[in-house]
């Protein structure tokens, strides 16, 4: 095989001290054209997924608010694109981009595009089953508001001796941490499905893919901005 028609290898990530952050796993949606077909259909998921959860969270829009909800899940996708773009340029000002191995500004654009919105969506999915759960449960007289993190997180506060009036007053803060732990879950969940799923060894991770954390910070982030752009009067 001559020089000319070898796959270049892929660029390293990048490495602060010799440790190198986990990578979220998005290169799989972008590998073929297969793959960014189902990628974009999945994609239409978390218009309905966000549209349950700012209709049933705590002082959220009203189920009939169907223009206003799916016009927050435009605005998500907006948002994540400019983000996108944002961060790549970042990366590549930190770790100049290698355009022999395949490492271009459009090809970290697009990495970040897909984590960032598989991350969401997967977020999203967890909360609207979680808001699910606590409904089931109040059926069973078992009653927890909000969603699981946060109903389940004041209701040990009460048994620890806050009172009620001060544990009220920390719901919207501790609504804000779920939104991490429901951020980071997904990452760890799709990183654990992707390494279950994948076929053959693992392949090497690249400096296009975007680092897990601030894949999980950044959802988590967005997540609680949109929540509260859905409780304004």
């Amino acid at each position: 095989m001559s020089m000319g028609s070898e796959i270049p290898a892929p660029a390293k990530p990048p490495a602060l001290g010799g440790f190198s952050l986990p990578r979220f796993p998005a290169r799989w949606a972008v590998g073929s054209a297969a793959a960014e077909r189902i990628f974009a259909r999945l994609l239409w998921l978390l218009v309905p997924l966000q549209y349950y959860v700012v209709t049933h969270e705590a002082r959220g829009l009203s189920a009939d608010d169907l223009i206003p909800a799916v016009a927050l899940s435009l605005m998500s996708v907006v948002v994540i694109f400019i983000l996108s773009c944002v961060f790549a340029w970042f990366a590549s000002v930190l770790w100049p981009l290698d355009p022999s191995h395949g490492d271009t500004l459009t090809g970290r654009v697009r990495m970040w595009v897909v984590s960032l919105m598989i991350c969401t969506a997967g977020s999203y999915l967890l909360m609207a089953l979680s808001l699910a759960a606590t409904r089931a449960l109040q059926y069973r007289d078992v009653l927890i508001y909000l969603d699981l993190v946060t109903g389940g997180s004041m209701r040990l506060l009460e048994m620890a001796g806050l009172d009620h009036d001060t544990v009220n007053a920390l719901a919207f803060s501790l609504q804000m941490v779920s939104s991490f732990v429901y951020a980071f879950a997904a990452v760890l969940g799709i990183a654990l499905a992707h390494r279950a799923l994948r076929r053959g060894p693992a392949s090497p991770s690249t400096g296009q893919e975007p680092d897990a954390i601030s894949v999980g910070v950044i959802v988590a982030v967005l997540m609680n901005v949109a929540n509260w752009v859905a409780t304004l009067d």
